[in-house]
């Protein structure tokens, strides 16, 4: 369970589609990063890069994930635009 401070993780469709993809053991595995990461919406990715609006996407890699992300301040979500396994 998220704690009342954290954001809410949002996915994209095609970080939607990847998650749906993946074994039940992997889906809980990937959902319950993203609930860790959640908590600390602002955490630097190990690189970013910019979209071409200049918005700036922080990317991570976790274990054998690779979780990419913004946090959407005003409404308290972390976008999650892309997620892989390496």
């Amino acid at each position: 369970m998220p704690k009342p401070t954290s954001y809410d993780p949002v996915l994209s469709s095609k970080a939607s589609s990847f998650l749906i993809g993946l074994s039940r053991s992997k889906q809980r595995q990937v959902l319950r990063l993203l609930f860790q990461l959640s908590e600390f919406p602002s955490q630097l990715g190990d690189y970013s890069t910019r979209e071409t609006d200049g918005r700036e996407i922080q990317h991570l890699m976790v274990g054998d994930w690779h979780i990419s992300f913004w946090a959407d301040h005003a409404v308290r979500e972390l976008r999650i635009t892309e997620l892989d396994e390496v």
